[in-house]
């Protein structure tokens, strides 16, 4: 399938949404597909004031195999989880469903999600040829995430608690938060966006509650263009856990573990 371009935006609001909403791996992929075929229609994304788009699109499932949806079928099968959590979701679309004949889909993003995208003031930069590379638990927050943060001087975010502009409070979300668990989750994710993207990542488990217990994790990047102070990059506090992940022709920090 032929496209006018292959990169796309997603809003600093829709990437923390994503990130809180803890959709599955395939869930996440069918989304961040069709927010990037939303992109390729006459209308795309409109800016705030801009009427949006309110007519009913569909996607061949080839195309979505294309952009990284399960390949190993020729059926319709694997949309069916996907379609069915984000259709309970009433934030992203007033309409999703699969067609009669298993070979399309059809969909229609709400005025909720128009508005969440509208505001493009800060915003995640994603290649559609990325999108295959979400995997695992914390597959579509890596894929929201780290594109919104890439391109800062010191890039960090945070994979479970929202951000401070967010309404949530870290106390609405209690995680249990076991560290070899997250380790074996995040290794082999974080290991394939560092030999993509020449990125090395430090992973920080942090305490930052009133009991014992991990509450977050932190992820940093270092990359050619990023400009991490003498020590800062690997600086934990006492109470934290850290381990570093690095593309795999690059020798990891010493004490990359603690």
């Amino acid at each position: 399938m032929h496209y006018t371009h292959t990169k796309f935006r997603i809003s600093a609001d829709v990437a923390e949404f994503i990130k809180l909403a803890g959709f599955s791996a395939n869930t996440a992929k069918l989304l961040f597909a069709l927010i990037f075929l939303q992109d390729q229609t006459e209308d795309g994304w409109p800016g705030i004031d801009e009427q949006h788009d309110q007519e009913v699109h569909f996607a061949l499932v080839t195309q979505l195999r294309e952009l990284g949806l399960p390949s190993n079928t020729r059926s319709s099968l694997f949309l069916r989880k996907p379609v069915t959590e984000l259709a309970a979701n009433p934030v992203v679309f007033d309409h999703i469903e699969i067609g009669p004949t298993g070979r399309y889909l059809t969909w229609r993003f709400s005025a909720c999600f128009f508005a969440m995208m509208a505001d493009m003031d800060v915003y995640g930069l994603i290649d559609a040829s990325e999108i295959g590379l979400c995997r695992g638990k914390f597959g579509g927050a890596l894929l929201a995430q780290k594109p919104l943060h890439r391109k800062k001087r010191m890039p960090q975010f945070r994979l479970i608690d929202p951000e401070a502009s967010f309404d949530l409070k870290p106390s609405d979300l209690l995680p249990n938060l076991v560290p070899s668990q997250l380790k074996r989750r995040l290794l082999p994710q974080l290991q394939k966006w560092a030999d993509v993207g020449k990125i090395t990542f430090a992973v920080l488990l942090v305490q930052e509650g009133s009991l014992p217990g991990y509450t977050d994790v932190v992820i940093r990047m270092r990359h050619k263009e990023t400009e991490w102070p003498e020590g800062r990059f690997m600086k934990r506090s006492p109470s934290a856990r850290i381990w570093t992940v690095s593309p795999t022709a690059i020798a990891p920090p010493e004490n990359s573990e603690a």
